[in-house]
C-alpha cells in the first residue's frame, strides 16, 4: 500500500468524530447548491428556449401581416397598370387620370408601409439619422392631411393650426408622426378628425382629436406596443400591422418630444404630439438645447376641411 495512503488512513483515525460530520454536513451543502445551479441553468435554459419561441411566432405574425399588407396594393397596382397598358387608347381621359391616381395612392402606401417596417429597428439599434432644418409645421400638416383625406370621402376632417410656426427638427420624420397620427383618426376615428396645436413652455403640441369610440379602459398603453391592434386577424375592418402608433411614439421620443393619448369628452380619442420649440443640431443628431428660438404667428391661423 502507497505510503500516502498510510498516512492518510492514520490521519483519519486521529480525527475527533465531529469533523466527519462537519465533512458529511458540507457534502449535503455542496449537493443541495448543485442541484439549485442545475435547476436554475435548466430554468434559464427553458426561459431562453420559450422566447426564441415567441420570438419566431412574432417574426412569422409579422411576415404574415407584412405580406397581408403588401398583397392589396400590390395586386391593385398591378390591375390597374395591366389595364392601362393594354386598353389606354380606348379609355376615356378621364378613366386614365383616375386609373393613375389609384396606382399613385396605393404606390404611396407601400411607400409609407416599407418606411415604417424599417424605422423601428434603426431606431432599436441607434441607426436612425436624424436631419433638422427649419419648416413651416402648419404647410407640413395640411400637406399630409390633403393626401390622406382626398375629396370624395363621406366623413369631416379639419386642420386648424398658426400659420408660421416654423419648427427646427426633421421634417420627414415629423411628417411620418402626423401621418401614422392622422391615418390612425382615419381608421378608427369616427367621422370627425380635427388637428389643432398650441405652444405650451418649450413645446408645441399638436392633437388630433375625434369622435370615434375612443381606447376601451386598460389599452392606453396597449395601442402603443408593436403590431397591436384594437380588432385582429383576417376579419379586422381596417388594413394596418399596428405599427402606426408605436412609431409615431419612438420617433416623437428621439426627436425630444412625446406622443400619448387622452380621452375626449364626450366620446372619442385625443391624440397629442409634442416637440421642443428649441433645437441644437450636433454631429447630425437632434439634441434639446437653450438656443435656435423659432417664431410664431398665432394671429394667423390657417383653417381647412378635408373629405376623410
Amino acid at each position: 500500500m502507497p505510503q500516502f495512503v498510510n498516512d492518510l488512513a492514520r490521519w483519519f483515525s486521529t480525527v475527533p468524530p465531529w469533523v466527519g460530520l462537519v465533512l458529511a454536513a458540507v457534502g449535503f451543502a455542496v449537493a443541495l447548491a448543485s442541484q439549485r445551479l442545475v435547476a436554475q441553468a435548466r430554468a434559464r435554459e427553458e426561459e431562453a428556449h420559450q422566447e426564441a419561441e415567441e420570438a419566431r411566432h412574432i417574426k412569422n405574425d409579422f411576415v404574415a401581416m407584412v405580406s397581408h399588407e403588401l398583397r392589396t396594393p400590390l395586386t391593385s397596382i398591378a390591375g390597374f397598370a395591366e389595364t392601362l397598358a393594354s386598353s389606354w387608347r380606348q379609355l376615356e381621359v378621364s378613366e386614365v387620370d383616375e386609373f393613375l391616381g389609384y396606382i399613385r395612392k396605393q404606390s404611396q402606401y407601400l411607400g409609407d408601409l416599407v418606411e415604417d417596417v424599417l424605422v423601428i429597428p434603426r431606431l432599436e439599434a441607434g441607426r436612425l439619422r436624424f436631419h433638422p432644418e427649419m419648416f413651416d409645421l402648419g404647410q407640413l400638416v395640411h400637406d399630409v392631411a390633403a393626401m390622406l383625406f382626398p375629396t370624395g370621402g363621406g366623413r369631416e376632417g379639419a386642420v386648424s393650426l398658426p400659420m408660421g410656426v416654423r419648427m427646427h427638427a426633421d421634417p420627414k420624420r415629423v411628417q411620418q408622426v402626423v401621418r401614422n397620427l392622422l391615418e390612425n383618426a382615419r381608421k378608427y376615428g369616427g367621422d370627425q378628425v380635427l388637428v389643432e396645436g398650441f405652444a405650451h413652455g418649450e413645446q408645441y403640441v399638436l392633437v388630433v382629436s375625434d369622435n370615434g369610440p375612443g381606447v376601451p379602459d386598460g389599452s392606453a398603453n396597449q395601442i402603443f406596443e408593436h403590431f397591436e391592434q384594437l380588432s385582429k386577424g383576417d376579419s379586422r375592418s381596417s388594413s394596418g400591422i399596428g405599427l402606426g402608433l408605436p412609431i409615431a411614439r419612438r420617433l416623437a421620443r428621439a426627436m425630444g418630444g412625446d406622443v400619448w393619448y387622452e380621452r375626449r369628452f364626450p366620446t372619442g380619442s385625443r391624440f397629442c404630439f409634442s416637440m421642443p420649440v428649441k433645437a441644437l443640431v450636433t454631429d447630425g443628431e437632434l439634441q434639446v438645447a437653450s438656443t435656435a428660438p423659432l417664431p410664431t404667428r398665432p394671429e394667423q391661423v390657417r383653417s381647412q376641411k378635408y373629405e376623410v
